[in-house]
Formats: C-alpha cells, sequence, structure tokens
C-alpha cells in the first residue's frame, strides 16, 4: 500500500507540471474508462472517479491561475445549460438538507451528472486560455479511436473480449459497445460531411470510416442502429439545408455503403445485422403490451412504461425535485417493491432475491429520462428539455456561423449530440458518461458569429484539417 501511494503522489505530481491541454486529455481519457483499456474498478475505486478529480485539478488552474486569450461568446443553449447546472445543485443540496440523505452517498449518486454538466464549463474555459486545445484533443482522439477499433473487430473474429468493454453474447457471437464509440462516430458524422460535400478525403479517412460503421454493426444494438439511420438522414437533410450537398458526392458513398454491406455478409454478421435492425424497426412500432411470461420490457414500448412509472413516483414523492440524488442503497424498501419496471440490481447474475422475485433497481440503464426525473424532477426535465431545443433551433437559426476547424467539424459536433438526444430513449445518455456530451458542447461552442464566418470560412473550407496529423 506504501509503494502504491507513493507512485500516486510522484504521479499527480508529474501531472501537476503538464500543460493544461494535456491534463485534460488524461484526466478524460479516464473518465472514458481508459478507452476500455483498463477495467472500471482499480483499487477499489472507478476509473471514471480518478479523472474527474484529476479534471476538478485542473478546472483550478484554468479558473485561477490562467488568463483566457479570448472570452467565449454568449449564446443561449449556454445560458440554458448553465440554468440547468443551478438546477443540479440546488437539487444537491436539496437531497442534503432537506431529505437528510447520508453525504458520502449524495456524492456518489450526484457526481456524475453534476461534474459531467460542469464540465461543458470547464472545456470552453480552457479552449479560451489555450485556443489550441480542442484541435489537440480532436487529433489524440481520432488517433487512438483508430488504433483501438480493429481491436472491437479482432474481438469478433476470435470471439474473445480483448478490451475491457461492455461484453455480451449475441447468438453465439461476442457482442460489444466499447465506451469510445461516441468519438467514432464524432469522427464518422464529419468524414461523412466532408464526403457529402465535396471535401477531399485522404485515405486513412476512408478507412476510418469503413472501421467505424464494423464497430457499430458489431454492437449487435437496435438502438444505435435505429440513431445512427436517422442520424445519417438528419446530416443529409441539414446539408442540403445549408447547400453545401453534392449529389454525386452522396452517390461514392452511398456505393461504398454497398461495399461495406458485401464485406458484412462475407464475414457472417450481415443476418444479425440486418435482424436487429428490423427488431428494432418492429419494436419501435409496436404499442400492444405482451402479458404473463411473454412479457419483454428490452422494447422502445417498455422503456416509455419506465419512465412513465418513474414520471409518477416523483409526482407523488416531489415533482418539483424529485427524489434528488438518492443512492440506490438507501432507496427505501416500500418504495422499490412498488417498481414494476426497471433493471434488475446486480445484473443477470442477481436479478432474483431469496424469493426468487425481481429486484429492481430506482435506476436504470435502459432509458435516461427516467434516471433524471428521480434526480431532478419535473422541473429538472423541463430545463434540459429546454437546453436541447435551444441548442437545436440555434444551430440551424445560425446558417452562416463558422467553426475553427472547418464547417464539416461544426457539423459533425451538431450531429453527434443528436445522436447522443436520441440514445437517451436507449440507454442514460446524458445521465451517465456526460463528460461525453459535455466535450462536444464546448468544442460547438467555439463556431463564431457571422462577421467572422465571413472572412475565415472561405480559407477553412480550403484547408480542411487532417486529424491523423
Amino acid at each position: 500500500m506504501a509503494l502504491y501511494l507513493s507512485l500516486a503522489a510522484v504521479g499527480l505530481l508529474a501531472f501537476l507540471f503538464l500543460p493544461p491541454k494535456v491534463k485534460a486529455l488524461v484526466s478524460f481519457f479516464l473518465m472514458m474508462q481508459s478507452f476500455n483499456l483498463t477495467p472500471a474498478q482499480i483499487f477499489g475505486m472507478y476509473v471514471w472517479d480518478y479523472g474527474a478529480i484529476l479534471m476538478l485539478v485542473t478546472a483550478v488552474e484554468v479558473f485561477l491561475f490562467r488568463q483566457p486569450a479570448q472570452e467565449p461568446e454568449n449564446r443561449g443553449y449556454l445560458t440554458a445549460l448553465k440554468v440547468f447546472l443551478a438546477w443540479l445543485f440546488i437539487c444537491f443540496s436539496w437531497s442534503l438538507l432537506i431529505y437528510q440523505y447520508p453525504i458520502l452517498h449524495t456524492i456518489k449518486s450526484a457526481r456524475y451528472m453534476v461534474v459531467g454538466y460542469s464540465m461543458t464549463l470547464i472545456f470552453i474555459r480552457l479552449f479560451s486560455v489555450q485556443p489550441d486545445t480542442f484541435e489537440f484533443l480532436m487529433k489524440w482522439f481520432y488517433r487512438l479511436t483508430f488504433a483501438l477499433m480493429p481491436l472491437c473487430v479482432l474481438q469478433y473474429m476470435v470471439n474473445k473480449p480483448l478490451l475491457f468493454a461492455r461484453i455480451n453474447d449475441y447468438e453465439g457471437a461476442l457482442r460489444a459497445i466499447p465506451t469510445f464509440l461516441p468519438l467514432c462516430l464524432l469522427n464518422f458524422w464529419i468524414i461523412l460531411a466532408k464526403v457529402f460535400s465535396s471535401e477531399k478525403l485522404a485515405v486513412h479517412e476512408w478507412v476510418y470510416a469503413a472501421l467505424v460503421l464494423m464497430t457499430v454493426a458489431l454492437t449487435y444494438t437496435r438502438g444505435i442502429y435505429i440513431a445512427v439511420i436517422f442520424t445519417t438522414g438528419v446530416l443529409v437533410w441539414t446539408l442540403s439545408r445549408d447547400r453545401t450537398l453534392n449529389a454525386g458526392s452522396a452517390v461514392i458513398a452511398a456505393l461504398a455503403a454497398v461495399v461495406m454491406l458485401i464485406v458484412l455478409v462475407a464475414s457472417g454478421a450481415a443476418d444479425k445485422v440486418g435482424g436487429r435492425v428490423l427488431s428494432g424497426l418492429q419494436l419501435l412500432s409496436t404499442s400492444a403490451p405482451a402479458s404473463g411470461a411473454g412479457r419483454n420490457d428490452d422494447t422502445f414500448t417498455g422503456r416509455l412504461r419506465l419512465a412513465t412509472e418513474r414520471f409518477s413516483l416523483v409526482g407523488a414523492q416531489n415533482p418539483l425535485v424529485g427524489f434528488g440524488f438518492l443512492h440506490e442503497e438507501d432507496v427505501p424498501a416500500e418504495l422499490r417493491n412498488s417498481l414494476k419496471y426497471g433493471t434488475p440490481v446486480g445484473g443477470t447474475a442477481g436479478r432474483f432475491d431469496s424469493d426468487g422475485h425481481y429486484t429492481l433497481g430506482l435506476y436504470t440503464a435502459d432509458i435516461a429520462w427516467a434516471n433524471i426525473v428521480v434526480s431532478t424532477g419535473w422541473v429538472g426535465i423541463a430545463l434540459l428539455i429546454t437546453f436541447m431545443l435551444t441548442l437545436v433551433f440555434g444551430h440551424y437559426r445560425e446558417r452562416v456561423g463558422a467553426h475553427p476547424m472547418g464547417y464539416a467539424v461544426r457539423t459533425g459536433l451538431f450531429l453527434e449530440l443528436v445522436m447522443l438526444i436520441l440514445l437517451m430513449f436507449d440507454g442514460d445518455s446524458f445521465y451517465n458518461g456526460v463528460q461525453i456530451p459535455a466535450f462536444l458542447l464546448a468544442g460547438y461552442s467555439l463556431t463564431r458569429a457571422r462577421d467572422w464566418a465571413d472572412s475565415v470560412l472561405p480559407v477553412m473550407r480550403t484547408r480542411p484539417p487532417n486529424l491523423m496529423t
């Protein structure tokens, strides 16, 4: 133990001497569960927590000891986000002072949302202190994901886990969802926006896009498939609206998709992928409830029932703040026994209690809206929806806004945020791992106003960034 503490002290000291942008890279890398290169827990503590602590250390430096090179612009969606963040602190205080939950458990329950959403402001400050930080991070995320996606494909081929990702079995095939998938998709939207708007691509970008499609396909996850298809439609509509869509380039992209389909057929994965896509579309349109042992809550309808139940419970408890940041271990037996929908505590290994009944958790990994309403009440949900609508409408209202890294990057950042919003119906996006949308939002906030765009945008479009170099 003394040796580990000594190494930790030396590591922290070395971390303090790093430039802020490198500090942010190390912190974010850990908050991403080391990009699945390490277990989720090390020495009895989640890797995410190590990263969060280091990110807060970075925040102290950039807010107290560094002067910004350029102040960020005030935008409506950032104002809405700050209001929501303030409400999170109100809910946290309410949990401690009014509900009187145990302080350590309350901190554990609140840390993902409070630290996660606060990271948006930390990143924005960091990008203003060191203006090259965003491009620096984007390049490293591109390189890391480029190196790791082949391992995801290799896992499928050898049918053995090579990464510490979420692993399941699907009809004899290994099914994995890496934590870095949102960053892969971010770069995929950037590449696809370049293709559709006739920007020249490097060979490595074509390879990267193919790896993303294979990684997405091998998740065998209906919600991800549907979200990718829908977001691709949003991309085409956005480029068409912005008058940057090139029909010839779209045909080339379609041909590349056909080649990808042939690869899936040759690998034997096409039937499984196609079956999951059709199953997802069928479940999405299914409204008739099943009964008895045949009931399947792992459907869109089941998730809506789960969310409806949590909204009803919050309405009975306190519509304003809900249950606050109530830890799973502090959930009263009466409340837990009243749950009809949810994720079993302990997963498949611990889904039954001693009497053979389901032991359901108050929180769930199936739909983010249910968790957010439990912790922040109806007011929190309303504020979060306001923020999302403000972001979407603001993007389409400011059509000529330009990003330092180009039109494709701005579009990619927006589209990945849209996809994460869609995945809130199929997972815990914007609730667990909020550092990802925080980074996207901070990067998107670098978009500047019309006068800056008019002078810089033509130059950027002739010199698109290369994330590999």
